[in-house]
């Protein structure tokens, strides 16, 4: 009798991916093409491409190309608010060292790829207006909070003198941190005048603003 067994070799099933990892890989690979080449520029059969899906999938997932739009601000704004949100929460130290930190991260934000969304978003603004109010009331609105929260700290705990206007004052704040980004990747590369120096900014806007809110 044969004893012999045939070996079967069942092969694996194919990965397939699921619909939310599609949609992010179709957000991702939108974001990139978006702050590089612009938004009216950009093709879906394009992003499609990027992300290596068929050339209709996007629609699917997306009604429009305004909803990418959406999908890109969300994907590039939210998870860092998030993070910002949660240190500010946790921090212990000084109202000083908090805001200090909480600059850092806007700042590593704003001069990471992610940030060429703030441009992208203000140059589209007058195109798409819903966008706009999209942003402005889901995370412009969050990231003054963030630092209209770390006043109210400060104030609190008399380490920053008494504000009339505390959301004025976080505007303020945030503001020349999203222009500078904007500045870098628009004017900067002609200013022969005044190059690009981030560390010289930041240490003058730094100065300015600690001397200003202190008791």
């Amino acid at each position: 009798m044969d004893t012999d067994q045939s070996v079967i070799e069942i092969a694996e099933p194919p990965r397939t991916r699921r619909p939310e990892d599609r949609a992010r890989e179709i957000t991702r690979a939108a974001l990139e093409l978006f702050v590089t080449k612009g938004f009216s520029a950009t093709k879906l059969e394009e992003v499609a491409k990027a992300a290596g899906v068929s050339k209709g999938l996007p629609y699917l997932y997306f009604k429009s190309k305004e909803e990418l739009f959406k999908a890109v601000i969300v994907e590039a704004i939210g998870e860092p608010l998030v993070r910002a949100n949660e240190m500010v929460d946790a921090f212990e130290g000084s109202t000083e060292a908090l805001l200090c930190e909480l600059i850092d991260k806007f700042r590593a934000f704003a001069e990471s790829p992610m940030g060429g969304v703030i441009k992208l978003i203000l140059a589209e603004a007058g195109n798409f207006p819903d966008v706009a109010r999209f942003y402005c009331s889901n995370f412009d609105l969050r990231g003054r909070e963030l630092f209209a929260k770390v006043l109210r700290r400060g104030v609190a705990r008399g380490e920053v003198r008494p504000i009339a206007d505390i959301e004025m004052t976080a505007i303020l704040l945030a503001q020349p941190i999203a222009m500078h980004s904007v500045w870098l990747r628009s004017l900067a590369p002609f200013d022969e005048t005044h190059p690009a120096d981030s560390e010289r900014y930041y240490a003058a806007y730094l100065d300015f603003i600690l001397r200003s809110l202190r008791p």
